[in-house]
Protein backbone atom coordinates (compact mmCIF):
# COMPACT_ATOMS: atom_id res chain seq x y z
CA UNK A 1 0.00 0.00 0.00
CA UNK A 2 1.04 3.57 -1.02
CA UNK A 3 1.17 6.69 1.24
CA UNK A 4 0.02 8.72 -1.63
CA UNK A 5 1.12 12.82 -0.84
CA UNK A 6 -2.42 13.71 0.17
CA UNK A 7 -2.56 10.91 2.72
CA UNK A 8 1.51 12.24 4.29
CA UNK A 9 -0.54 15.69 4.60
CA UNK A 10 -3.41 13.85 6.52
CA UNK A 11 -1.09 12.02 9.01
CA UNK A 12 1.13 15.11 9.74
CA UNK A 13 -2.19 16.56 10.96
CA UNK A 14 -2.91 14.39 12.81
CA UNK A 15 -0.14 14.47 14.84
CA UNK A 16 0.32 18.20 14.92
CA UNK A 17 -3.33 18.05 16.32
CA UNK A 18 -2.40 15.46 18.96
CA UNK A 19 -0.02 17.41 20.02
CA UNK A 20 -1.78 20.67 20.12
CA UNK A 21 -4.08 18.53 22.09
CA UNK A 22 -1.81 17.08 25.11
CA UNK A 23 0.44 20.52 25.11
CA UNK A 24 -1.14 22.20 27.85
CA UNK A 25 -1.49 19.10 29.53
CA UNK A 26 2.23 17.89 29.41
CA UNK A 27 5.19 20.37 28.12
CA UNK A 28 3.79 23.42 27.66
CA UNK A 29 1.21 24.45 30.24
CA UNK A 30 -0.71 27.47 29.62
CA UNK A 31 -0.69 28.91 33.42
CA UNK A 32 1.85 28.55 36.27
CA UNK A 33 -0.79 29.56 38.53
CA UNK A 34 -4.63 28.51 39.30
CA UNK A 35 -6.35 31.37 37.79
CA UNK A 36 -8.62 31.58 34.71
CA UNK A 37 -6.39 29.87 32.14
CA UNK A 38 -8.53 27.06 32.50
CA UNK A 39 -10.21 28.12 30.07
CA UNK A 40 -7.68 28.39 27.31
CA UNK A 41 -6.59 24.87 28.16
CA UNK A 42 -9.52 23.47 27.48
CA UNK A 43 -10.11 25.54 24.46
CA UNK A 44 -6.71 24.27 23.08
CA UNK A 45 -7.25 20.92 23.98
CA UNK A 46 -10.86 20.73 22.29
CA UNK A 47 -9.06 22.65 19.09
CA UNK A 48 -6.44 19.55 18.94
CA UNK A 49 -8.75 17.28 19.25
CA UNK A 50 -11.02 18.46 16.92
CA UNK A 51 -7.83 18.75 14.20
CA UNK A 52 -6.79 15.02 14.39
CA UNK A 53 -10.44 13.68 14.16
CA UNK A 54 -10.67 15.47 10.89
CA UNK A 55 -7.60 14.99 9.56
CA UNK A 56 -8.39 11.22 10.64
CA UNK A 57 -11.16 11.24 8.73
CA UNK A 58 -9.69 12.84 5.71
CA UNK A 59 -6.91 10.32 5.83
CA UNK A 60 -9.62 7.20 5.45
CA UNK A 61 -11.54 9.18 2.61
CA UNK A 62 -7.94 9.57 1.25
CA UNK A 63 -7.34 6.08 1.20
CA UNK A 64 -10.87 4.93 -0.56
Amino acid sequence: MELSRDSALYLALMVLGVLVAIAPWTFAPVCAVEMRCWTTRDVETVLGLVIAVVSLYGLFKGLE
